[in-house]
């Protein structure tokens, strides 16, 4: 599966699932998916949120990185920035 075919998982993030969760579930899925390229299409998908996040993002540790940030520091980060930027999480 691709990326593209992947976008709608995003919108579980609103409806209550956690970031880590829903990221981890797509780079699992999409096998030549990395975060560099996951932080730019959640930035593309979620336009109101500084640019900034990218590297929250960037520096979070996934199921395919060794280290980094914990899933819960990505998790609290992207929710208050996603509240911040006027969308219902």
């Amino acid at each position: 599966m691709s990326l593209s075919e992947n976008r709608h998982l995003f919108a579980k993030i609103l409806d209550g699932e956690l970031p880590s969760t829903v990221f981890n579930m797509m780079l699992e899925t999409v096998h030549d998916l990395d975060k560099y390229v996951l932080a730019e299409a959640f930035l593309e998908e979620y336009d109101r949120l500084d640019d900034k996040i990218i590297s929250v993002i960037w520096h979070w540790k996934s199921v395919k990185s060794m280290r980094g940030t914990s899933d819960r520091q990505l998790d609290e980060t992207l929710l208050r920035k996603l509240r911040e930027a006027g969308y219902k999480v």
